[in-house]
């Protein structure tokens, strides 16, 4: 089948180019056809010639083994079990609706970025359900080849605390972009994550009941890994990490979303009764 499929794709191709108004089969299984335009039509636009046929024989070969699964299931099953009127006017119903509230709430004046204060009270609002007792710290991190000659000032920069709060400019142009590191001083990350990052246990529980910023220097294979830990809390709640905010702005918003929605309902409803529209 592939011979077969390259063949068509170059003729396809060439269909392309000299845009002939004709629409040739490339392909057919019983009754099914698939014509030129359609194949062309889903080729994306500025691949080489190698990757448009592949793209093309792929797409050809899909649909080749579609049609032999269809062919069969038109065989074996009954009018009844082919019928999906029913569901096809039930999901055609759910699309126009879900698609007539989208564009009544993209229209109204709730339909507003939540701000970082409305995150912070909403995420608050839900730590006494939803706190865990999962370890968190907050740390600045550098994986640099140990052989990288940066290493030394690196480290004189990361370890010496007001050179690491000023410097973080000249931190970032001395790692550059191929070296793995995390500056944020505000960001919350997993402890086991980060123990599974650079391959050896942390022991951060110890020195935050000193009230301690821990420094750290390992290597791990050919790299040296430098870590500040700047706090660790061994419980957290649900708006300390980025991923956690971001994930209560959305749900503050879908909320949002579904209380304007239901209200519109609600007040549809009222008008349609008021007007005798509604028979029960």
């Amino acid at each position: 089948m592939k011979r077969i499929s390259t063949f068509i794709c170059l003729v396809l191709l060439f269909c392309v180019s000299c845009r002939r108004q004709s629409d040739p089969v490339v392909a057919q299984v019983y009754q099914y056809k698939l014509y030129t335009s359609e194949v062309q039509a889903g080729m994306p636009i500025g691949l080489s010639q190698d990757d448009s046929i592949a793209i093309a024989r792929d797409y050809i070969d899909s649909w080749v083994k579609e049609k032999l699964v269809l062919h069969e299931a038109e065989k074996y099953l009954s009018p009844r079990e082919k019928n999906f009127d029913k569901e096809m006017t039930e999901y055609r119903n759910s699309l126009l609706i879900n698609r007539y509230y989208e564009k009544l709430w993209q229209k109204d004046t709730a339909n507003k970025p939540v701000t970082d204060k409305e995150i912070s009270n909403f995420a608050r609002s839900l730590d006494s359900r939803y706190t865990v007792d999962k370890e968190i710290v907050r740390v600045n991190y550098i994986k640099i080849p140990t052989r990288n000659t940066a290493l030394p000032h690196v480290k004189e920069i990361l370890f010496n605390e007001s050179l690491r709060r000023e410097e973080k400019g000249t931190l970032t142009n001395l790692l550059g972009d191929t070296i793995e590191y995390l500056l944020d001083d505000d960001a919350w990350l997993y402890l086991d994550d980060l123990q599974n990052e650079v391959a050896f246990e942390i022991n951060a529980e110890k020195a935050a009941e000193k009230g301690e910023i821990i420094r750290i220097e390992k290597t791990v294979g050919d790299n040296t890994v430098l870590l500040v830990i700047l706090d660790y809390r061994a419980q957290r709640s649900v708006n300390e990490t980025k991923e956690e905010r971001a994930a209560a702005g959305m749900l503050l918003m879908n909320e949002r979303k579904a209380e304007y929605i239901n209200r519109y309902i609600q007040e549809l409803y009222d008008k349609a009764v008021k007007a005798g529209e509604i028979v029960q």
